[in-house]
């Protein structure tokens, strides 16, 4: 399997979301995790198939620590 980087969105506006469109189509990056969600941006993580969803940076990197952390806020 070809090593993929590690891709976290900060902030799921809609322009974080043109990043999530951009990440989406490199073959060589996998968006791994969205921080900075709030409910009403839930629905985000399901256009991506992102299952996981943190309320800030700091609680995602309890868990995650990506390779490219794209700051969208």
């Amino acid at each position: 399997k070809k090593f993929k980087h590690k891709v976290a969105i900060v902030g799921c506006g809609r322009l974080g979301q043109q990043y999530g469109t951009a990440y989406s189509t490199f073959p060589d990056t996998e968006i791994v995790a969205l921080p900075n969600i709030i409910p009403e941006k839930k629905a985000v993580g399901q256009r991506f198939g992102v299952k996981a969803l943190y309320p800030d940076a700091e609680s995602m990197l309890k868990e995650i620590v990506p390779d490219i952390a794209a700051v969208v806020t």
